[in-house]
């Protein structure tokens, strides 16, 4: 079995991936950054991983028609301008048999409680930096709509949203803001005195043992489609 993971971040899910597949199956991760594509390369070593490979690519260029029996993405679609180009070429790259799944976030399903600004304001900044970069806060209610959009027939469509009180997932929307420092200051979000205000009212909220955060995998109402290729141009339910 080929897979292949599109968008592939920090690694842990091709890692997982691999894990499942092993011993016979391959994965490959991609990525557009070099440096996060050496260090899953390291790591890959250090746990004696050996059915993984890496590749720098662009997802906008990709085409591999007809090269794997899976092809999967998460969090990756709401970064992009043209989702649904990119479905269209992950569809194409799947075998007859093969599936393809994608997974994908809706920020407006984020809640907290008590409130706080801090995460008032990192919802709030991160949704105008993925819309002026081209992306889209809202995928995850789309995703649906995008198969069809991409010809891709009826797909099993699911929701889900975890909470997060003490494990480590509470932790993402502070990382995230984190992450997105240098982009909201870019982008004139906020001055940098409201960013480290918000960043340490976020901290402190994260920390407190019994505040709450309702979230998929920390990220919220993330939708999770699929289909199965037969041998026709269309899907069916996986």
């Amino acid at each position: 079995m080929r897979r292949f993971d599109l968008g592939r971040g920090g690694g842990e899910i091709t890692f997982e991936i691999a894990r499942l597949i092993a011993p016979d199956g391959v994965v490959t991760g991609v990525d557009m950054d070099e440096v996060k594509l050496a260090l899953a390369r390291d790591v890959a070593v250090d746990r004696g991983i050996t059915n993984v490979e890496f590749r720098a690519l662009n997802v906008n260029t990709w085409d591999e028609p007809v090269a794997y029996d899976v092809v999967f993405c998460r969090f990756l679609l709401q970064h992009l301008s043209q989702p649904v180009a990119l479905l269209r070429r992950m569809w194409a790259a799947v075998r007859p048999g093969g599936v393809i799944v994608v997974e994908d976030a809706d920020f407006d399903g984020w809640c907290c409680h008590p409130a706080n600004d801090g995460f008032a304001f990192f919802l709030r900044t991160y949704s105008e930096v993925l819309a002026r970069w081209g992306g889209d806060h809202a995928t995850g209610r789309k995703l649906y709509a995008y198969f069809r959009d991409a010809g891709i027939a009826d797909p099993d469509v699911g929701l889900v949203t975890p909470l997060h009180i003490a494990d480590d997932g509470k932790a993402l929307a502070l990382s995230t803001l984190e992450a997105t420092a240098d982009a909201i200051l870019a982008e004139g979000l906020a001055t940098e005195t409201e960013l480290a205000t918000a960043r340490a009212q976020l901290a402190a909220f994260t920390a407190d043992p019994h505040s709450l955060i309702a979230g998929a995998a920390g990220l919220p109402a993330v939708g999770a489609a699929r289909a199965l290729k037969n041998s026709g141009a269309g899907g069916r339910v996986a």
